[in-house]
């Protein structure tokens, strides 16, 4: 059975409600992201048919790289952005949280510093709204 990425999203917030430990909250935010990554990703494969290609194939470009430039609507052509096409506007917005998303989630996985505590709840706040929207627009239908 195919793990339901959704359920990062709902241990997401549980760890968001420890508005105190910054270990959670950190947590909470790489949980959020991995929820919308692996969401849209497996959407770009069933909808899309377009499976997320092999390191190969993305000529060692990150598979996260690959998947927000696939949503943002840029062509790519070995590691160079050659032209960016039309998308609509949904697909677009979902890799614009991916991004914002990505970013975040790097700080807090690799820094050893991220601002004030209450920096980061607002970043918390914030990624979880993005996750969710994404999550919304990617997720599988009922079966």
């Amino acid at each position: 059975m195919n793990f339901c990425w959704k359920n990062y999203f709902s241990l997401a917030k549980e760890l968001a409600e420890a508005t105190e430990d910054e270990a959670c909250l950190r947590s909470a935010i790489s949980r959020a992201y991995y929820a919308a990554f692996c969401n849209a990703r497996n959407h770009m494969a069933r909808v899309f048919h377009n499976p997320m290609p092999g390191r190969d194939e993305r000529n060692g470009m990150s598979a996260h790289t690959y998947l927000i430039l696939y949503y943002k609507g840029v062509f790519l052509r070995g590691m160079i952005r050659a032209k960016k096409i039309n998308v609509d506007p949904r697909k677009m917005s979902i890799g614009k949280d991916l991004d914002v998303m990505r970013i975040e989630r790097e700080r807090v996985d690799y820094d050893d510093y991220v601002d004030r505590l209450e920096r980061i709840k607002s970043i918390t706040e914030d990624v979880l709204i993005r996750s969710e929207r994404v999550v919304s627009k990617t997720e599988p239908p009922a079966t």
